[in-house]
Protein backbone atom coordinates (compact mmCIF):
# COMPACT_ATOMS: atom_id res chain seq x y z
CA UNK A 1 0.00 0.00 0.00
CA UNK A 2 2.76 2.24 0.93
CA UNK A 3 4.25 2.27 -2.32
CA UNK A 4 0.96 2.96 -4.23
CA UNK A 5 0.66 5.60 -2.01
CA UNK A 6 3.79 6.92 -3.30
CA UNK A 7 3.53 6.60 -6.76
CA UNK A 8 -0.47 8.30 -6.29
CA UNK A 9 1.71 10.99 -4.49
CA UNK A 10 4.75 11.31 -7.11
CA UNK A 11 1.85 12.09 -9.96
CA UNK A 12 -0.06 14.14 -7.64
CA UNK A 13 3.15 16.39 -6.84
CA UNK A 14 3.76 16.78 -10.69
CA UNK A 15 0.05 18.09 -11.27
CA UNK A 16 0.42 20.75 -8.06
CA UNK A 17 4.15 21.82 -8.53
CA UNK A 18 3.22 22.63 -11.98
CA UNK A 19 0.29 24.98 -10.94
CA UNK A 20 2.17 26.24 -7.63
CA UNK A 21 5.52 27.65 -7.91
CA UNK A 22 7.09 27.07 -4.47
CA UNK A 23 10.55 26.09 -3.19
CA UNK A 24 8.89 23.40 -0.23
CA UNK A 25 7.11 21.91 -3.21
CA UNK A 26 9.87 21.65 -5.76
CA UNK A 27 12.05 19.34 -2.44
CA UNK A 28 9.39 17.10 -1.65
CA UNK A 29 8.47 16.67 -5.56
CA UNK A 30 12.16 15.36 -5.82
CA UNK A 31 12.27 13.72 -2.96
CA UNK A 32 9.05 11.72 -3.74
CA UNK A 33 10.12 10.93 -7.18
CA UNK A 34 13.97 9.65 -5.37
CA UNK A 35 11.56 7.17 -3.30
CA UNK A 36 9.65 5.92 -5.91
CA UNK A 37 12.69 5.61 -8.12
CA UNK A 38 14.17 3.28 -5.11
CA UNK A 39 11.19 1.14 -4.16
CA UNK A 40 10.53 0.55 -8.54
CA UNK A 41 14.27 -0.34 -8.43
CA UNK A 42 14.14 -3.08 -5.38
CA UNK A 43 11.73 -4.62 -6.83
CA UNK A 44 13.22 -5.03 -10.47
CA UNK A 45 14.92 -8.09 -12.07
CA UNK A 46 18.47 -7.82 -11.95
CA UNK A 47 19.33 -7.41 -15.67
CA UNK A 48 16.74 -3.95 -15.41
CA UNK A 49 18.85 -3.22 -11.97
CA UNK A 50 21.77 -2.95 -13.63
CA UNK A 51 20.55 -1.02 -16.59
CA UNK A 52 18.74 1.70 -14.63
CA UNK A 53 20.99 1.68 -11.69
CA UNK A 54 23.92 2.18 -14.12
CA UNK A 55 22.10 5.69 -15.92
CA UNK A 56 20.96 6.49 -12.06
CA UNK A 57 24.59 6.69 -11.23
CA UNK A 58 26.29 7.86 -14.57
CA UNK A 59 23.50 10.88 -14.09
CA UNK A 60 24.68 11.48 -10.23
CA UNK A 61 28.68 11.55 -11.15
CA UNK A 62 28.47 13.62 -14.00
CA UNK A 63 26.65 16.09 -11.99
CA UNK A 64 29.05 15.64 -9.24
CA UNK A 65 32.03 16.22 -11.40
CA UNK A 66 30.38 19.28 -12.83
CA UNK A 67 29.99 20.90 -9.19
CA UNK A 68 26.38 19.80 -8.27
CA UNK A 69 25.56 19.02 -5.12
CA UNK A 70 22.68 17.59 -2.68
CA UNK A 71 19.40 17.14 -4.23
CA UNK A 72 21.37 19.21 -7.26
CA UNK A 73 23.26 15.62 -7.88
CA UNK A 74 19.73 14.11 -9.01
CA UNK A 75 19.04 17.43 -11.33
CA UNK A 76 16.35 15.84 -14.25
CA UNK A 77 15.13 13.13 -11.95
CA UNK A 78 11.71 14.72 -12.24
CA UNK A 79 12.28 15.61 -16.53
CA UNK A 80 10.43 12.79 -17.79
CA UNK A 81 7.29 13.07 -14.98
CA UNK A 82 5.12 14.53 -17.25
CA UNK A 83 5.25 10.90 -19.73
CA UNK A 84 5.38 9.01 -16.64
CA UNK A 85 2.52 10.04 -15.10
CA UNK A 86 0.46 9.77 -18.32
CA UNK A 87 2.11 5.98 -18.65
CA UNK A 88 1.03 5.55 -15.26
CA UNK A 89 -2.61 6.84 -14.83
CA UNK A 90 -3.67 6.67 -18.73
CA UNK A 91 -5.50 2.77 -17.62
CA UNK A 92 -7.94 4.77 -15.18
CA UNK A 93 -9.50 6.81 -18.06
CA UNK A 94 -10.93 3.20 -20.02
CA UNK A 95 -12.60 2.82 -16.80
CA UNK A 96 -15.86 4.60 -18.06
CA UNK A 97 -15.63 2.42 -21.03
CA UNK A 98 -15.38 -0.88 -19.49
CA UNK A 99 -18.21 0.40 -17.03
CA UNK A 100 -20.58 1.11 -19.77
CA UNK A 101 -20.16 -2.19 -21.85
CA UNK A 102 -18.74 -0.52 -24.45
CA UNK A 103 -15.69 -2.73 -24.91
CA UNK A 104 -18.12 -6.03 -24.37
CA UNK A 105 -19.39 -4.67 -27.74
CA UNK A 106 -16.45 -4.73 -29.55
CA UNK A 107 -14.44 -7.77 -28.03
CA UNK A 108 -18.07 -9.56 -29.01
CA UNK A 109 -18.05 -8.61 -32.75
CA UNK A 110 -14.44 -10.03 -32.80
CA UNK A 111 -15.37 -13.06 -31.18
CA UNK A 112 -18.10 -13.50 -34.23
CA UNK A 113 -15.49 -12.94 -36.89
CA UNK A 114 -13.04 -14.96 -35.41
CA UNK A 115 -13.01 -17.50 -38.55
CA UNK A 116 -12.59 -14.81 -41.17
CA UNK A 117 -9.11 -13.74 -41.03
CA UNK A 118 -9.69 -10.67 -42.96
CA UNK A 119 -12.57 -9.89 -41.27
CA UNK A 120 -10.61 -10.30 -38.18
CA UNK A 121 -7.34 -8.15 -39.24
CA UNK A 122 -9.92 -4.93 -39.95
CA UNK A 123 -11.75 -5.69 -36.41
CA UNK A 124 -8.20 -6.31 -34.44
CA UNK A 125 -6.47 -3.29 -36.62
CA UNK A 126 -9.96 -0.90 -35.65
CA UNK A 127 -10.40 -1.58 -32.20
CA UNK A 128 -6.50 -0.94 -31.31
CA UNK A 129 -6.69 2.22 -33.26
CA UNK A 130 -9.91 3.34 -31.49
CA UNK A 131 -8.01 2.49 -27.85
CA UNK A 132 -4.26 3.04 -28.88
CA UNK A 133 -4.94 6.81 -28.53
CA UNK A 134 -6.29 6.86 -24.97
CA UNK A 135 -4.30 4.03 -23.57
CA UNK A 136 -1.18 4.37 -25.00
CA UNK A 137 0.95 1.29 -24.65
CA UNK A 138 -2.07 -0.37 -22.43
CA UNK A 139 -3.99 -0.80 -25.68
CA UNK A 140 -1.91 -3.36 -26.88
CA UNK A 141 -2.52 -5.39 -23.08
CA UNK A 142 -6.65 -4.51 -23.39
CA UNK A 143 -6.91 -5.98 -27.12
CA UNK A 144 -4.56 -8.87 -26.54
CA UNK A 145 -6.36 -10.10 -23.22
CA UNK A 146 -9.90 -10.14 -25.76
CA UNK A 147 -8.49 -11.55 -29.01
CA UNK A 148 -5.17 -12.96 -27.66
CA UNK A 149 -7.34 -16.46 -28.33
CA UNK A 150 -8.27 -16.35 -31.31
CA UNK A 151 -7.38 -18.48 -34.17
CA UNK A 152 -5.52 -15.41 -36.13
CA UNK A 153 -1.62 -16.67 -37.33
CA UNK A 154 0.99 -14.56 -34.73
CA UNK A 155 2.15 -13.37 -38.12
CA UNK A 156 -1.34 -11.59 -39.57
CA UNK A 157 -2.12 -10.62 -35.54
CA UNK A 158 1.80 -8.68 -35.11
CA UNK A 159 0.00 -6.72 -38.81
CA UNK A 160 -3.28 -5.93 -36.92
CA UNK A 161 -1.38 -4.99 -33.80
CA UNK A 162 1.21 -2.57 -35.52
CA UNK A 163 -0.66 -0.97 -38.34
CA UNK A 164 -3.74 -0.29 -35.56
CA UNK A 165 -1.51 1.11 -32.88
CA UNK A 166 1.55 3.03 -34.96
CA UNK A 167 -0.12 5.74 -36.17
CA UNK A 168 -1.37 6.95 -33.11
CA UNK A 169 2.55 7.24 -31.76
CA UNK A 170 2.39 10.19 -34.29
CA UNK A 171 -0.61 12.08 -33.40
CA UNK A 172 -1.73 11.20 -30.44
CA UNK A 173 -1.38 13.54 -27.52
CA UNK A 174 -1.35 10.75 -24.78
CA UNK A 175 1.77 9.48 -26.29
CA UNK A 176 5.16 10.54 -25.16
CA UNK A 177 6.27 10.90 -28.36
CA UNK A 178 4.42 13.69 -29.38
CA UNK A 179 3.89 14.98 -26.17
CA UNK A 180 7.50 16.02 -24.79
CA UNK A 181 8.19 16.99 -28.52
CA UNK A 182 5.74 19.78 -28.36
CA UNK A 183 6.66 20.79 -24.78
CA UNK A 184 10.47 20.85 -26.26
CA UNK A 185 8.71 23.02 -29.25
CA UNK A 186 6.80 24.73 -27.28
CA UNK A 187 3.71 24.68 -29.60
CA UNK A 188 0.28 24.39 -28.92
CA UNK A 189 -1.26 20.73 -29.56
CA UNK A 190 -3.48 22.09 -32.10
CA UNK A 191 -0.75 23.20 -34.31
CA UNK A 192 0.53 20.20 -34.61
CA UNK A 193 -2.36 18.14 -34.70
CA UNK A 194 -2.99 18.38 -38.48
CA UNK A 195 0.46 17.29 -39.15
CA UNK A 196 0.59 14.33 -37.09
CA UNK A 197 -3.16 13.00 -38.07
CA UNK A 198 -2.52 14.16 -41.82
CA UNK A 199 0.80 11.23 -41.08
CA UNK A 200 -1.05 8.40 -39.67
CA UNK A 201 -3.64 8.56 -42.10
CA UNK A 202 -0.83 7.80 -44.47
CA UNK A 203 0.24 5.13 -42.19
CA UNK A 204 -3.18 3.39 -42.23
CA UNK A 205 -3.47 3.38 -45.48
CA UNK A 206 0.21 1.84 -45.99
CA UNK A 207 -0.88 -1.00 -43.34
CA UNK A 208 -4.18 -1.50 -45.34
CA UNK A 209 -2.48 -2.08 -48.70
CA UNK A 210 0.56 -4.14 -47.26
CA UNK A 211 -1.42 -5.85 -45.04
CA UNK A 212 -4.70 -6.72 -45.77
CA UNK A 213 -5.65 -10.35 -45.88
CA UNK A 214 -6.83 -11.93 -49.42
CA UNK A 215 -10.85 -12.12 -49.32
CA UNK A 216 -11.35 -15.66 -49.90
CA UNK A 217 -14.16 -17.40 -51.37
CA UNK A 218 -15.69 -18.49 -48.03
CA UNK A 219 -15.74 -14.97 -46.76
CA UNK A 220 -17.00 -13.59 -49.39
CA UNK A 221 -19.88 -15.55 -50.19
CA UNK A 222 -21.10 -16.23 -45.91
CA UNK A 223 -24.17 -14.09 -44.93
CA UNK A 224 -23.63 -12.27 -41.99
CA UNK A 225 -25.71 -13.22 -39.63
CA UNK A 226 -28.89 -11.21 -38.33
CA UNK A 227 -28.24 -9.82 -34.82
CA UNK A 228 -30.86 -8.89 -32.48
CA UNK A 229 -28.89 -5.94 -31.09
CA UNK A 230 -27.67 -4.81 -34.16
CA UNK A 231 -29.23 -1.43 -33.23
CA UNK A 232 -27.39 -1.86 -29.78
CA UNK A 233 -24.29 -2.49 -30.79
CA UNK A 234 -24.04 0.29 -33.33
CA UNK A 235 -25.02 2.63 -30.77
CA UNK A 236 -22.03 1.17 -28.39
CA UNK A 237 -19.67 1.91 -31.31
CA UNK A 238 -20.71 5.55 -32.07
CA UNK A 239 -20.07 5.96 -28.22
CA UNK A 240 -16.60 4.49 -28.49
CA UNK A 241 -15.32 6.62 -30.96
CA UNK A 242 -17.83 9.83 -29.37
CA UNK A 243 -15.37 9.28 -26.29
CA UNK A 244 -12.02 9.01 -27.93
CA UNK A 245 -13.42 12.64 -29.70
CA UNK A 246 -14.62 13.88 -26.95
CA UNK A 247 -11.08 13.07 -25.30
CA UNK A 248 -8.90 15.10 -28.01
CA UNK A 249 -11.61 17.85 -28.83
CA UNK A 250 -11.63 18.52 -25.02
CA UNK A 251 -7.99 18.61 -24.47
CA UNK A 252 -7.90 21.00 -26.84
CA UNK A 253 -10.05 23.47 -25.73
CA UNK A 254 -8.60 23.36 -22.20
CA UNK A 255 -5.11 23.99 -23.75
CA UNK A 256 -6.56 26.96 -25.64
CA UNK A 257 -8.48 28.87 -22.60
CA UNK A 258 -5.80 27.74 -19.74
CA UNK A 259 -2.45 27.89 -21.74
CA UNK A 260 -0.95 24.85 -19.63
CA UNK A 261 1.16 22.10 -21.27
CA UNK A 262 -0.45 19.06 -22.98
CA UNK A 263 0.81 16.61 -20.95
CA UNK A 264 -0.49 18.31 -17.63
CA UNK A 265 -3.72 18.49 -18.98
CA UNK A 266 -4.05 14.92 -20.51
CA UNK A 267 -2.64 13.38 -16.89
CA UNK A 268 -5.52 15.95 -15.11
CA UNK A 269 -8.20 14.49 -17.35
CA UNK A 270 -6.90 10.85 -16.52
CA UNK A 271 -8.04 11.18 -12.85
CA UNK A 272 -10.91 14.11 -13.31
CA UNK A 273 -13.11 11.83 -16.31
CA UNK A 274 -13.01 8.40 -14.37
CA UNK A 275 -14.52 10.56 -10.64
CA UNK A 276 -17.08 12.93 -12.92
CA UNK A 277 -17.83 9.20 -14.51
CA UNK A 278 -18.42 7.39 -10.95
CA UNK A 279 -20.58 10.59 -9.62
CA UNK A 280 -23.09 10.84 -12.48
CA UNK A 281 -23.11 7.08 -12.46
CA UNK A 282 -23.05 6.50 -9.06
CA UNK A 283 -20.60 3.35 -9.74
CA UNK A 284 -19.08 3.79 -6.59
CA UNK A 285 -19.08 0.62 -5.23
CA UNK A 286 -18.08 -0.97 -8.98
CA UNK A 287 -15.34 1.93 -9.44
CA UNK A 288 -13.65 0.44 -5.37
CA UNK A 289 -13.89 -2.91 -7.07
CA UNK A 290 -11.60 -1.78 -10.48
CA UNK A 291 -9.55 1.18 -8.56
CA UNK A 292 -8.40 -2.24 -6.26
CA UNK A 293 -7.11 -3.87 -9.48
CA UNK A 294 -5.74 -0.85 -10.42
CA UNK A 295 -3.60 -0.57 -7.56
CA UNK A 296 -2.34 -4.12 -7.81
CA UNK A 297 -1.63 -3.78 -11.59
CA UNK A 298 0.13 -0.67 -10.94
CA UNK A 299 2.60 -2.26 -7.83
CA UNK A 300 3.38 -4.93 -10.25
CA UNK A 301 3.61 -3.67 -13.55
CA UNK A 302 4.87 0.02 -13.70
CA UNK A 303 8.19 -1.00 -11.50
CA UNK A 304 10.48 -0.70 -14.81
CA UNK A 305 8.50 2.21 -16.43
CA UNK A 306 9.13 4.14 -13.14
CA UNK A 307 12.81 3.24 -12.80
CA UNK A 308 13.81 3.99 -16.57
CA UNK A 309 12.16 7.12 -16.91
CA UNK A 310 13.13 8.47 -13.70
CA UNK A 311 17.13 7.39 -13.98
CA UNK A 312 16.64 8.50 -18.43
CA UNK A 313 15.52 11.59 -16.90
CA UNK A 314 18.90 12.19 -14.78
CA UNK A 315 20.93 10.57 -17.01
CA UNK A 316 19.62 12.66 -20.21
CA UNK A 317 19.86 15.92 -18.11
CA UNK A 318 23.51 15.23 -17.06
CA UNK A 319 24.59 14.20 -20.77
CA UNK A 320 23.55 17.93 -21.35
CA UNK A 321 26.48 19.13 -19.92
CA UNK A 322 28.72 16.84 -22.06
CA UNK A 323 30.86 17.15 -24.98
CA UNK A 324 28.79 14.76 -26.89
CA UNK A 325 26.08 17.41 -27.88
CA UNK A 326 28.64 19.67 -29.18
CA UNK A 327 29.59 16.64 -31.68
CA UNK A 328 26.47 15.35 -32.41
CA UNK A 329 25.44 19.54 -33.02
CA UNK A 330 28.36 19.28 -35.41
CA UNK A 331 27.14 16.10 -37.30
CA UNK A 332 24.17 18.16 -37.66
CA UNK A 333 24.94 20.95 -38.89
CA UNK A 334 27.30 19.48 -41.54
CA UNK A 335 24.21 17.46 -42.65
CA UNK A 336 22.11 20.22 -43.07
CA UNK A 337 24.53 21.53 -45.09
CA UNK A 338 23.99 18.88 -48.17
CA UNK A 339 20.29 18.14 -47.60
CA UNK A 340 17.00 18.28 -45.17
CA UNK A 341 16.94 14.72 -45.95
CA UNK A 342 20.04 13.46 -45.08
CA UNK A 343 19.42 15.59 -41.51
CA UNK A 344 16.15 13.15 -41.66
CA UNK A 345 18.38 10.40 -41.96
CA UNK A 346 20.79 10.88 -39.39
CA UNK A 347 18.24 11.81 -37.02
CA UNK A 348 16.37 8.61 -37.48
CA UNK A 349 19.54 6.35 -38.03
CA UNK A 350 21.04 7.73 -34.40
CA UNK A 351 18.12 7.29 -32.35
CA UNK A 352 17.17 3.98 -34.02
CA UNK A 353 20.94 2.73 -33.36
CA UNK A 354 20.53 4.23 -29.84
CA UNK A 355 17.15 2.20 -29.73
CA UNK A 356 19.22 -1.23 -30.44
CA UNK A 357 21.34 -0.99 -28.00
CA UNK A 358 18.62 -0.38 -25.49
CA UNK A 359 18.67 3.37 -24.80
CA UNK A 360 15.21 4.89 -24.76
CA UNK A 361 14.23 7.82 -26.80
CA UNK A 362 12.95 9.45 -23.46
CA UNK A 363 17.29 9.91 -23.80
CA UNK A 364 18.06 10.69 -27.11
CA UNK A 365 14.89 12.75 -28.34
CA UNK A 366 15.90 15.56 -25.25
CA UNK A 367 19.76 15.51 -26.54
CA UNK A 368 19.00 15.77 -30.53
CA UNK A 369 15.89 17.94 -30.59
CA UNK A 370 17.26 21.20 -29.41
CA UNK A 371 20.41 20.93 -31.96
CA UNK A 372 17.43 20.78 -34.37
CA UNK A 373 16.74 24.40 -33.80
CA UNK A 374 20.25 26.31 -33.78
CA UNK A 375 20.00 28.49 -36.70
CA UNK A 376 22.92 26.73 -38.54
CA UNK A 377 20.95 24.23 -39.12
CA UNK A 378 18.10 25.28 -42.21
CA UNK A 379 15.08 22.67 -40.74
CA UNK A 380 12.14 24.55 -39.74
CA UNK A 381 10.28 23.90 -36.42
CA UNK A 382 7.64 21.63 -37.62
CA UNK A 383 10.26 19.46 -39.98
CA UNK A 384 12.63 19.27 -36.34
CA UNK A 385 9.17 18.09 -34.49
CA UNK A 386 8.14 15.55 -36.87
CA UNK A 387 11.28 14.18 -37.08
CA UNK A 388 11.80 13.54 -33.99
CA UNK A 389 8.43 12.11 -33.40
CA UNK A 390 8.28 9.57 -36.37
CA UNK A 391 12.20 8.55 -35.15
CA UNK A 392 10.52 7.68 -31.87
CA UNK A 393 7.75 5.56 -33.68
CA UNK A 394 10.20 4.19 -35.88
CA UNK A 395 12.70 3.10 -33.63
CA UNK A 396 10.68 2.06 -30.53
CA UNK A 397 8.44 -0.54 -33.04
CA UNK A 398 11.76 -2.07 -34.83
CA UNK A 399 14.33 -2.42 -31.70
CA UNK A 400 13.91 -5.27 -30.19
CA UNK A 401 14.92 -3.72 -26.18
CA UNK A 402 12.15 -1.50 -26.65
CA UNK A 403 8.85 -1.74 -24.45
CA UNK A 404 6.39 -1.95 -27.69
CA UNK A 405 8.67 -4.44 -29.43
CA UNK A 406 8.77 -6.33 -26.12
CA UNK A 407 5.08 -6.07 -25.48
CA UNK A 408 4.05 -7.07 -29.45
CA UNK A 409 6.39 -9.65 -29.36
CA UNK A 410 5.21 -11.25 -26.69
CA UNK A 411 1.56 -11.26 -26.82
CA UNK A 412 2.18 -13.10 -30.40
CA UNK A 413 4.96 -15.00 -29.10
CA UNK A 414 7.99 -14.80 -31.38
CA UNK A 415 11.05 -12.97 -30.94
CA UNK A 416 11.43 -9.10 -31.86
CA UNK A 417 13.58 -8.90 -34.93
CA UNK A 418 10.81 -11.19 -36.76
CA UNK A 419 8.08 -8.78 -35.62
CA UNK A 420 10.02 -5.63 -36.26
CA UNK A 421 11.88 -6.58 -39.19
CA UNK A 422 10.96 -9.64 -41.00
CA UNK A 423 7.30 -9.78 -40.93
CA UNK A 424 6.48 -5.91 -41.00
CA UNK A 425 9.55 -4.70 -42.51
CA UNK A 426 7.65 -3.55 -45.63
CA UNK A 427 5.44 -1.45 -43.70
CA UNK A 428 8.06 0.11 -42.11
CA UNK A 429 10.58 0.80 -45.45
CA UNK A 430 7.39 2.30 -46.70
CA UNK A 431 6.38 5.06 -43.86
CA UNK A 432 10.06 5.92 -43.43
CA UNK A 433 9.97 6.83 -47.45
CA UNK A 434 6.81 8.65 -46.66
CA UNK A 435 8.59 10.31 -43.68
CA UNK A 436 10.96 11.73 -46.06
CA UNK A 437 9.04 12.89 -48.37
CA UNK A 438 6.56 14.45 -45.76
CA UNK A 439 9.90 15.99 -43.84
CA UNK A 440 10.28 17.76 -47.00
CA UNK A 441 7.13 19.46 -47.55
CA UNK A 442 6.95 20.57 -43.82
CA UNK A 443 10.77 21.94 -44.33
CA UNK A 444 8.48 24.15 -46.98
CA UNK A 445 6.14 25.58 -44.12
Amino acid sequence: MFHFIIIMMMCFFYIIQALIKNDVVDMLYIVLCLTAFILAFSRLATKNKWFTGILFLAGVFIHYIYGNEWLHLVDGITQNLALLSIILLAPMISLPLEGEGLIKTVVAKLDEWKENQRKSFFGVSSFMMMLAPILNMGAIRVVHGFVGKTPMESKLLSHAYIGGFTPAVVWSPFFASVGVVITMANIPYVTYMPIGILFSLIMVLAAIILFRPEKSEIAATREEPILESKQENSRDYVLLISFVLFLVLLLIGLEYLTKLPMLLLVSINCILIPFVWTLVRNKWGWMKVEMSRYKEQLISRSNIEISLFLSAGLFGNALMHTPITSSLGGAIIWASQWSVLLVTLLVVSFITMLALLGIHQIIAIPIIFPLLLVPEVDVTLFAAAFMCIFSWMFSSTLSPLNALNIIISSCVQTNGVRVGVIWNGKYFLAVFIAALGYVLLLNQL
